[in-house]
């Protein structure tokens, strides 16, 4: 009986990653489950061969704005997709670390990505507001005004995408507060590439 429940088991779970082995994420990995907000969320890539992005994300100009640097600073490491699910599993899942969306609140609302938590970006020049970023982070003052960053988060931070200057903006910010470069990661592609992917996105309603 019990080698009946186990096969059974083994072939629920064949056909389920059969679902999403059209457009895989790697060659071996097919979708991830990460935690939003206490739920478990599958995260995997459209299935749809011929899905198109439409919308803010599908244009190309953005006026005033330009492409970003691969490298925003020499301390700091630029990660993509792909170490981005790699952090949720590692660091978000086990509350080790958090995915900070910059974008303001009322498009985050309309979607993001699974696990992330808003800190609009504009927060950076309200002292009181970033001193309680700060603590979420897990810093702390020091006496003579220092951040104490010896018990910190790992953070990766991402804004609208390619040509968005918020994270690396806020990055700088709370390097010159005294926050640990090998702490931050910039994942530059943002949420533009992350809808180019045709990865999953989640309402925050």
């Amino acid at each position: 009986m019990k080698i009946i429940i186990i096969l059974l088991l083994a072939l629920l779970t064949f056909a389920e990653a059969g679902k999403y082995n059209k457009v895989k994420i790697t060659p071996d990995i097919a979708y991830i489950y990460v935690y939003h907000k206490g739920k478990a969320v599958k995260v995997h890539r459209i299935q749809d061969t011929k899905n198109k992005i439409y919308g803010e994300y599908a244009k190309i100009y953005r006026p005033g704005k330009f492409i970003q640097a691969i490298k925003m600073h020499d301390d700091i490491q630029t990660i993509a997709e792909i170490e981005i699910l790699t952090f949720m599993q590692e660091k978000v899942n086990k509350k080790k670390g958090l995915l900070v969306d910059l974008r303001p609140k009322e498009v985050y609302k309309q979607e993001s990505i699974p696990s992330a938590v808003n800190i609009p970006a504009r927060v950076i020049d309200n002292k009181i507001k970033i001193e309680k970023v700060l603590k979420i982070f897990g810093a702390k003052r020091n006496p003579d005004g220092t951040l104490n960053t010896k018990n910190v988060l790992d953070i990766a931070f991402y804004c609208n995408g390619l040509w968005c200057d918020k994270s690396a903006d806020f990055i700088q910010s709370l390097l010159d507060m005294g926050y640990p470069a090998e702490k931050m990661l910039y994942y530059r592609g943002g949420f533009q590439m992350w809808k180019i992917l045709g990865f999953t996105t989640v309402e925050n309603k």
